[in-house]
């Protein structure tokens, strides 16, 4: 099996549930399962990011008229779509979303799923302008039949590119890998430890950072937040030698499986 990457990156403007992603980049997506048919899709994905960026991810994705990328690739009217926000916190939604499939109006799922068939494993992931694939493929040729579909049906403002075609490292290895911490993220801690916030007594606070860096101080709070998260999962994992899930919310234990 290899693992074939590619990303639809989107123009401001050209969907108006990527425009959040795009002004908010602490806003991220991650798939927890991604199924398709021949005749429908259903997801299910975890939306993480500040409460005043997911308060407005809620608005617009309820009142959403075209097939967008909860959903699709698709600039198209949605056939029929069903969505349901199975929990939601302060900062994190988990969504579940389904859609019947119409001439013209195919999801990536139901693309990859047409050509690989059974056994379909695939995995998505939203961040800034860009919304990454990855799927397990065993045949070279299905790989080039399914660029060639997707990057037909993407609509304006939409653009593909191909990040890899290799071995499957992603799905094999769960542990979190220095890079996976977001580069504002990493940019945050930096200025911290900079400016003395790790520091006893405390040199700066997050309020004073902030406005030497010129972000809300909610932003650099909810980065620094993740990013010691981040730090203290590896901790674990890497030097006491227990592996640990990220702790979630009691109302997602049931799903988080």
């Amino acid at each position: 099996m290899r693992e074939f990457v590619f990303t639809v990156e989107y123009k401001k403007g050209a969907n108006e549930v990527m425009d959040l992603f795009i002004e908010n980049p602490d806003l991220h997506a991650k798939s927890m399962a991604v199924h398709a048919t021949a005749d429908s899709m259903w997801r299910l994905d975890r939306i993480t990011g500040p409460t005043e960026a997911l308060e407005e991810f809620d608005a617009v994705v309820d009142n959403v008229t075209l097939c967008n990328e909860v959903i699709g690739m698709c600039g198209a009217p949605v056939v029929e779509w069903n969505y349901e926000i199975l929990s939601s916190t302060a900062d994190s939604r988990i969504v579940y979303s389904c859609r019947k499939e119409g001439d013209g109006v195919q999801s990536i799922p139901y693309v990859a799923a047409k050509h690989i068939g059974d056994g379909l494993l695939m995995q998505a992931e939203r961040r800034g302008a860009q919304y990454q694939w990855r799927l397990l493929i065993d045949d070279d040729d299905t790989v080039g039949a399914i660029y060639e579909e997707v990057n037909a049906g993407l609509s304006d403002g939409l653009s593909l590119s191909v990040q890899r075609l290799s071995e499957p490292k992603c799905w094999l290895d769960d542990n979190l890998e220095a890079d996976e911490l977001p580069p504002e993220q990493q940019a945050a801690l930096e200025a911290a430890v900079e400016h003395g916030y790790y520091q006893t007594p405390r040199e700066n606070t997050v309020q004073e950072i902030s406005k030497k860096l010129g972000i809300p101080s909610s932003t650099l709070q909810y980065r620094l937040t993740r990013a010691e998260a981040w730090l203290a999962r590896q901790f674990v994992n890497d030097v006491l030698g227990t592996e640990v899930e990220e702790r979630v919310e009691p109302a997602e234990l049931e799903l988080n499986v």
